[in-house]
């Protein structure tokens, strides 16, 4: 679920961003995220760009790889931070 959550599916896909007039906090806060020269607008290479940044903070060891343990290592920062 978390995994989901750090590649913006809840903005880039189906969700309430669909349907409402204005986003609510998590959802502004994972488009400003992405929004890297905060313009107001989210451009290809943004989202390629976070996407990238994402993958190499998920990845522990470097080995361009992320395996089960970098996932449940990432969950329990998350959790952390809560």
């Amino acid at each position: 679920m978390v995994w989901i959550k750090i590649f913006f599916l809840p903005i880039l896909l189906y969700s309430s961003f669909a349907y409402s007039t204005g986003l609510n906090q998590e959802e502004e806060m994972y488009f400003n995220f992405v929004d890297l020269n905060n313009d107001g607008v989210i451009s290809y290479e943004e989202i390629e760009q976070s996407l990238n940044l994402i993958f190499q903070i998920i990845d522990l060891n470097q080995d361009n790889k992320i395996s089960h343990n970098e996932i449940n290592e990432l969950k329990g920062i998350i959790e952390s931070l809560k």
